[in-house]
């Protein structure tokens, strides 16, 4: 089967990339002819003569910047060269994940054009928001929902005003021109993304496919290691302005903060002395970072959907520490959850994780691992994908 890979990045920037990633290589694996669309970038691993420039938003600047607004509405030079790769490549199947802003929409009238069938992955909510994570000014709001999008305006959603703005009139054209029609069936990582998705009046068909992540048990082990470990972006959504204040309630414990973002130097300023902040890492430095861990936090604030931090922390074999929020709940055991605005609570549960005896937490660590092997084993991801591909070709 010929498939037409589409998503905006082609390096490892997060959760949606790590999939897409995996399902190119699951593809070939199994003998399938895989091509990609997407935008220049440094960072890139692959690309082809098709996919458009670069685009970086945070640096236009003056009328450059009514022009790029209209661009994340609808790009025409995305749009003309994802059909000239269409008509060269012939897929039997188009599959988009994240398009939006630098791609844009406009993937979709090609897709109509050609009469291809079409999938998406549900990385986020945009599909039913203006804002993708039904979050803004530290708390969620659903109110943009279904086709109240002015609402985006009213609440500064964006909390910017221009771009509130752009993603109102963005969210208006998708509705104006009907493009959730356009994709023959929608994949969605968790149960909860595809239940708020119905309750706002999305009649589409969404399929419940966990994301893959395939390792070797053997070669990964579990060893119980030392203090608590933070991975991910910096920023209020992740509830990462609780971690001093659960710091302090727990002193003698240090913790570990990897990532970046947008709240990282008013994190560091505070100065709390057990907490580490270690910047962006990856690869083999990150690998023995959460090695050494014994406890992993994710204390998010918003509708995670199903996040590979956490997929990548039980694949170690690490007690996650998480909000009770989204489709987190999905993954983990009940006494590992906590109110996400409950500091007290994430502070005693991490306390006792990190106090369990070493037996305990090996065997708790490889009944994570097993969870991870039977619901996020490559394989199956692949049997559903193709099974849903196949229905339409």
């Amino acid at each position: 089967m010929k498939v037409l890979l589409v998503n905006k990045y082609w390096y490892i920037r997060g959760g949606a990339e790590r999939v897409v990633f995996a399902t190119k290589k699951l593809l070939e694996e199994h003998g399938h002819e895989v091509q990609i669309f997407g935008m220049k970038h440094p960072e890139n691993t692959i690309e082809n003569d098709y996919f458009i420039d670069f685009i970086d938003y945070s640096q236009v600047r003056g009328l450059g910047r009514v022009r790029d607004a209209l661009k994340s509405i609808y790009n025409v030079d995305a749009k003309n060269k994802f059909r000239k790769l269409v008509e060269d490549f012939g897929p039997e199947v188009i599959h988009i994940h994240n398009i939006y802003h630098q791609l844009s929409f406009s993937l979709l009238d090609v897709v109509q054009e050609k009469g291809i069938p079409c999938v998406m992955t549900l990385h986020d909510y945009k599909m039913i928001s203006p804002n993708y994570n039904l979050f803004h000014h530290g708390k969620i709001d659903e109110s943009c929902c279904g086709s109240h999008y002015y609402r985006c305006l009213l609440n500064n959603c964006m909390e910017h005003g221009g771009e509130s703005i752009i993603a109102t009139g963005e969210a208006c054209v998708r509705a104006w021109k009907k493009w959730a029609r356009a994709i023959d069936t929608y994949i969605s990582p968790s149960n909860f993304l595809k239940e708020k998705f119905v309750s706002c009046g999305f009649e589409r068909d969404i399929h419940v496919i966990h994301n893959p992540f395939d390792f070797n048990p053997q070669e990964v082990g579990v060893v119980p290691g030392r203090g608590v470990l933070y991975i991910g972006r910096l920023g209020q959504e992740k509830g990462v302005l609780l971690l001093p204040e659960i710091a302090k309630k727990t002193p003698h414990i240090t913790y570990t903060v990897v990532g970046d973002g947008p709240l990282k130097k008013q994190l560091e300023d505070l100065a709390i002395p057990n907490i580490v902040y270690v910047g962006y890492t990856s690869g083999k430095e990150l690998d023995t970072i959460m090695c050494n861990a014994r406890v992993v936090v994710v204390p998010s604030q918003w509708y995670e959907n199903y996040p590979l931090s956490i997929l990548e922390a039980k694949a170690y074999g690490k007690p996650v520490v998480a909000s009770r929020i989204g489709g987190v709940v999905e993954m983990l055991p009940q006494h590992m959850l906590c109110d996400p605005a409950n500091v007290d609570e994430f502070s005693q549960t991490i306390e006792m994780w990190y106090n369990a005896d070493d037996r305990e937490l090996v065997k708790v660590g490889r009944d994570l691992q097993t969870q991870v092997q039977e619901q996020n084993n490559g394989e199956a991801y692949y049997t559903q994908l193709v099974s849903i591909y196949e229905n339409f070709v």
